[in-house]
């Protein structure tokens, strides 16, 4: 760690806010107004490109997930109604999709920006910030290390999001857990067991997804008929009478 901090500090060359004048009196140098007024100047600037890229992002996330689910309330009343509630499903699918990857991106948009501004802060304040960027991204390196399971969880969070892969309201068999799912994030996907428990589990240890959902109404039907026709055919078979036996001939 000294290592990395003696050359930071060694090349700080802090502006100058105070000099000698002529009469060998201190005066103030122009750097009292300039320095604080360019640091403000970063911040207004950051907030502002923050916003505007927020602002365009979480739009074109509202386009890309606004379907015609508003019109198959109306259209479900017709001979097609499972096909338009399918629909609306699908489309509540997309809209969620949308608002998750347009929270990842304005995530990923502040990070790069607030690196940005640290950096031209510290440049603005007299450090060098190569010493810096190369200390920090040593420093990356070893929590990089540290934290391989985390990024994991995360890569794999996001390629689930993308591919959508299940949804909220979905049901779905994880292997480790299996569920209607609740929420899904980043790291965490929660599901609602059929006895009430939650769980909760790591997106980077699913290692296979079976989207019990993405079954058409026809197979469902079927499913459920098939299941009801065995069980009935169980609880026959249980209480049907013993077959009868006549009794052996006695000597």
């Amino acid at each position: 760690m000294e290592k990395l901090l003696i050359p930071l500090v060694s090349s700080l060359e802090f502006p100058t806010l105070w000099r000698v004048g002529n009469d060998g009196k201190l005066e103030l140098t122009d750097q009292v107004i300039v320095l604080p007024a360019k640091i403000a100047g970063l911040f207004i600037g950051f907030f502002v490109l923050r916003w505007f890229l927020h602002r365009a992002i979480h739009k074109i996330g509202r386009r890309t997930g606004n379907g015609n689910g508003h019109v198959a309330g109306l259209l479900a009343k017709s001979k097609r109604g499972s096909q338009f509630v399918e629909s609306t499903l699908q489309n509540e699918r997309r809209a969620q999709r949308a608002e998750t990857v347009a929270s990842l991106l304005c995530s990923v948009v502040t990070i790069v920006l607030s690196a940005v501004l640290l950096v031209m802060l510290l440049n603005e304040l007299g450090f060098n910030v190569l010493p810096l960027v190369a200390s920090a991204s040593i420093i990356g390196v070893v929590l990089g290390f540290g934290a391989q399971t985390l990024v994991k969880d995360f890569l794999a969070g996001i390629f689930m999001i993308f591919e959508d892969q299940y949804g909220v309201g979905d049901l779905i068999d994880m292997e480790k857990a299996t569920g209607v799912v609740e929420s899904v994030g980043l790291r965490i996907t929660r599901l609602r067991g059929d006895d009430g428990t939650t769980w909760y589990v790591r997106n980077g240890e699913v290692l296979r997804v079976g989207n019990l959902s993405t079954r058409s109404p026809d197979q469902v039907a079927a499913a459920e008929t098939n299941a009801e026709a065995a069980a009935s055919a169980r609880e026959s078979a249980a209480n049907a009478p013993a077959p009868y036996e006549a009794p052996a001939e006695g000597h």
